[in-house]
């Protein structure tokens, strides 16, 4: 039975051999390359060519890496529809306030005004 995968690792990270540049390894299914690439590979003291046995795990530090990339911006993201969500509340707690306290002083002011035009009026009724 033929190995379902095979791992290609290359000594110089870049370097083109069949048609392609390769980085430090990479996993492949087995019937990716043919006889003679794969012989072109094994003559080549820059790459090493190794069946990857059944279960045996193919992930790549660039897999891995991305993953924990791909987890991180998950968790920052939940930081910052945390922090958003609650910087948004305050302040619409502070605005509240604010309108709450210029409310107050819209009605103060208002009864000054009545309380003057009510004097005036009856100031202008008493020179008459």
């Amino acid at each position: 039975m033929s190995a379902k995968k095979i791992q290609i690792i290359c000594t110089s990270p870049g370097m083109r051999r069949n048609g392609i540049a390769h980085p430090a390894s990479a996993f492949y299914d087995a019937d990716r390359w043919s006889a003679d690439e794969i012989n072109a590979f094994k003559a080549d003291p820059n790459f090493t060519v190794r069946d990857v046995a059944d279960g045996e795990s193919t992930t790549t530090q660039a897999d891995f890496e991305a993953r924990v990339t791909a987890e991180v911006d998950r968790r920052v993201q939940i930081q910052i529809d945390e922090l958003q969500k609650s910087f948004d509340q305050a302040v619409s707690d502070k605005a509240a306030e604010r309108i709450t306290e210029l409310q107050a002083k819209v009605e103060e002011l208002e009864t000054k005004l009545r309380a003057s035009e009510q004097a005036a009026t009856e100031k202008a009724s008493t020179k008459k």
